[in-house]
């Protein structure tokens, strides 16, 4: 089960990521009608926005420099192979000192996943985090059966620490039999001073509610 999730989220990502030393082309020239930027980093230095329309126009995300905005990567473009699934939305969380980043891509009705990126000199470079699941053990369905998946390790990147560590959350949402159950898991992952991660802490809650 746990494989078809990854496969969801993660045929996300990598239809969505691109490299971030990959430079956006030069042509695209600053206009009035630029679209507004976000997620501004504490800094000031940098920013995100969102180009195209998922109709008509690929869909992408651009880290830029907040005062010339110029582009420094592509994070990430909507594939239109998948089909109107593929529309995503993008959440930045920064670290305070803006030397780090988490992203959490949403793809509309599949699920969602985290990057994560950490300056290196005038860019940013990912971060390999573990593989994280939120599964459901037999013994917590209680006998029933919960058959419909409505939502499996889907991630969201939750606060930085005060130490420099990333605290996530991952959710599976399974339902049937007039009940649905939730598996929660909270994860602090932590990094060396070679940027590997790594799980400091984690903790599952389970839940069960009538429908």
């Amino acid at each position: 089960m746990h494989l078809l999730g990854n496969l969801r989220v993660w045929v996300l990502l990598a239809n969505l990521a691109l490299p971030l030393g990959a430079r956006a082309a030069d042509s695209e020239k600053e206009t009035a009608e630029e679209p507004e930027t976000e997620f501004p980093s504490p800094d000031g230095q940098f920013a995100f926005r969102t180009k195209g329309d998922d109709e008509n126009v690929p869909k992408t995300y651009e880290l830029i420099r907040f005062k010339s905005g110029k582009v420094l990567a592509r994070v990430a473009d909507s594939n239109a192979e998948i089909g109107p699934s593929a529309r995503f939305q993008m959440a930045v969380l920064w670290r305070p000192d803006s030397q780090a980043f988490a992203l959490t891509a949403t793809l509309w009705k599949r699920s969602s996943g985290v990057k994560v990126y950490v300056r290196d000199g005038t860019n940013f470079r990912e971060i390999q985090i573990p593989e994280l699941l939120a599964e459901i053990p037999d013994q917590e369905k209680g006998g029933k059966s919960f058959p419909h998946i409505v939502s499996l390790n889907a991630q969201s990147a939750t606060r930085w620490l005060k130490d420099g560590s990333l605290v996530l959350k991952i959710q599976s949402i399974q339902d049937g039999e007039g009940s649905m159950i939730t598996a929660t898991r909270t994860v602090t992952l932590g990094f060396n001073s070679k940027g590997k991660a790594h799980v400091q802490k984690s903790t599952v809650k389970y839940t069960t509610e009538a429908l």
